[in-house]
């Protein structure tokens, strides 16, 4: 009876010991099996390029714009410069070589630099140009009509017949009747300046002495004008004698050249536009007063540091452009734009003649930044919290 009680403690020691080693090793494997688990997951973590708050633990789409995501680690490859830090001789700290760049240089917000392979450069389709200093020229586009004017017809006929009055009374002995005249004259001028003619026209309608009745039909032979609305913002660039180019509907595709030879100094309270007064160069039988035409201006705006405009980024807020810096590193940099013409923009502040800016693959690369941006504040936050 003994030996049986001693073979069923023996038993259940034996029976206890292997069950709680069968349990530690399966909790050993979970927990190994858990931690592979985890490495795995976080090293093939994928994120969207263009939104960085966007990941998976597997291949995808991004379910904001669609694009592919792609592997965090893959999107490191570039990196290995723009974290590169180097050791400083005796002893365990790093540092860090952004801190040694120019601080002058303004960074636009949720950006940052980085650097691309040559083969990645490709892929995206990188396109650069230089910076460059030239004499710039804005097309200023408006509506504009055939001028059909009575009103400025009748005044300056007026003043014509006032100047003829003159040229009869100014030797009479009557001071009265010379009075008077002058008065008439300077009457008129008054009026032709209200309704939009400057000293230089007025003066040259006294030289010539008689008027076209362009103001009034249209046809060979008449000084036809064109009214043109130009907003206050492009009237600094509206000079006289500027070379204009007239298109219309009814022209059929005829270009037909003018010349501004009149700028309004009033400006509309409703529009905030002025009248700008335009000489057409040459007729055509189908003009007709009051006729809607469409006016180009070409105005010169001056010698500034230029670029195209593809390399322009507005994001509302700021305005920057990607410059292309040695050894394949791209910096993103705010500039100021002081105007844009049809191809350039005029920068002021920001970016100096011969540096090269980025023209195609823009958008990538702006998502590349704001990637790297978003990895580079993780990685700053981990090392913090360790």
């Amino acid at each position: 009876m003994r030996i049986k009680i001693i073979m069923l403690i023996v038993a259940l020691l034996v029976g206890s010991g292997s069950w709680w080693f069968l349990r530690k090793y399966h909790d050993t494997n979970t927990t190994l099996h858990e931690y592979n688990e985890m490495i795995k997951k976080k090293s093939s973590q994928y994120i969207c390029p263009m939104h960085p708050q966007i990941t998976s633990d597997k291949p995808g789409a991004c379910l904001i714009c669609g694009m592919d995501l792609v592997p965090i680690e893959d999107s490191k490859e570039d990196e290995d410069h723009d974290h590169e830090k180097h050791k400083k001789k005796g002893t365990d700290e790093w540092e860090d070589v952004s801190q040694s760049e120019d601080p002058s240089k303004t960074t636009p917000d949720g950006h940052t630099d980085f650097k691309l392979s040559l083969r990645k450069q490709q892929m995206i389709g990188i396109k650069t140009a230089k910076a460059q200093k030239k004499k710039l020229f804005k097309s200023i586009r408006a509506p504009g009509r055939i001028a059909f004017d009575p009103d400025l017809y009748t005044a300056q006929n007026e003043y014509l017949e006032a100047l003829k009055q003159w040229r009869r009374v100014k030797s009479s002995p009557l001071s009265d009747v010379r009075r008077n005249t002058r008065q008439m004259i300077n009457s008129s001028k008054v009026r032709l300046k209200v309704l939009g003619l400057s000293d230089s026209q007025i003066k040259d309608l006294a030289q010539k002495g008689f008027q076209s009745e362009g103001l009034l039909v249209s046809g060979k032979g008449q000084d036809n004008w064109i009214y043109a609305d130009i907003f206050e913002v492009d009237l600094p660039y509206i000079k006289k004698g500027l070379s204009v180019q007239i298109t219309a509907n009814f022209l059929q595709g005829k270009i037909l050249p003018a010349r501004v030879i009149s700028v309004d100094q009033v400006i509309s309270p409703d529009t905030r536009t002025a009248k700008v007064r335009i000489q057409l160069l040459k007729t055509d039988d189908s003009i007709r007063p009051e006729s809607y035409v469409n006016v180009t201006i070409f105005a010169p705006v001056g010698e500034h540091t230029s670029v195209s405009l593809e390399a322009i980024m507005d994001t509302g807020r700021e305005v920057f452009v990607f410059v292309k810096k040695d050894a394949g590193r791209f910096e993103p940099r705010k500039v100021s734009v002081i105007l844009e013409t049809d191809n350039d923009a005029a920068i002021s502040k920001g970016l100096r003649p011969g540096e090269e800016v980025v023209i195609g693959g823009n958008f990538m690369l702006d998502s590349e930044s704001r990637l790297k941006a978003v990895i580079q504040d993780g990685t700053s936050s981990d090392e913090h919290n360790h």
